[in-house]
């Protein structure tokens, strides 16, 4: 249903904007086709983008001429399978690959007993957050597995503060391995972040982040408190 009001609501700025057409698209109905297709587009690669589109054409042409091989309740059925239990097994192995790998081609990155990842890129002071009550400030850039910044304050020019009790168990646990003024990057298993069940459209299920992070400050939860 949620689907049908995105869909909708592209098709009515497809047409608003088209004048007869518009750009390259010759006909009202060109536009209409246009945005169905941006929508299914969008959905295709949110699921696998490498998915064989002569597949799903030739499944878009079944149910148009009513010979469709899989009804409607068994394809509902499939996906739910698919995305609660096929793709988070896969995203599983591929993530413990990827750190596997990092850890084994980086002579220079330790391993927690937590499974966590991590490389002192800069020595800090002594000073260090030793409590998950502790606030951080901090400027930080995050990384799918694959290499996409997800989020970043240093994009933004943004210092962010907050605490540790606050936020994913690799951050808690990666902040106190670094001291005011260093940067450290993290490796973080799906286990120390999301886990199973992600996080939004950006992170997957079962997905291993990679952060790099300067710690630009250490407030004792006792200070934190008083402020």
């Amino acid at each position: 249903m949620k689907k049908f009001f995105i869909l909708a609501a592209g098709v009515a700025v497809a047409l608003s904007s088209c004048n007869g057409g518009g750009g390259s698209l010759k006909s009202e109905q060109d536009s209409v086709a246009y945005a169905v297709g941006l929508q299914c587009g969008d959905f295709i690669k949110s699921v696998d983008s490498t998915m064989n589109l002569n597949v799903v054409m030739g499944a878009v042409k079944d149910v148009i001429n009513n010979k469709q091989k899989m009804d409607n309740e068994a394809a509902m059925a499939f996906m739910r399978e698919y995305f609660m239990v096929r793709k988070p097994a896969r995203a599983k192995v591929a993530s413990e690959e990827f750190l596997a790998k990092v850890e084994k081609e980086n002579p220079n990155v330790k391993k927690t007993e937590s499974g966590l990842l991590y490389e002192i890129i800069k020595n800090g002071s002594d000073l260090k957050a030793v409590s998950d009550s502790d606030e951080v400030k901090v400027i930080y850039e995050g990384r799918l597995k694959e290499g996409k910044v997800f989020d970043s304050s240093k994009e933004r020019g943004d210092t962010v503060q907050f605490a540790l009790n606050r936020v994913i168990k690799g951050w808690s646990e990666g902040m106190k391995l670094v001291g005011k003024g260093g940067t450290i990057k993290l490796w973080i298993p799906a286990e120390l972040a999301y886990g199973a069940q992600g996080a939004g459209n950006v992170i997957g299920p079962n997905e291993a982040l990679v952060f790099e992070v300067e710690l630009v400050d250490v407030i004792p939860a006792d200070s934190a408190k008083a402020e």
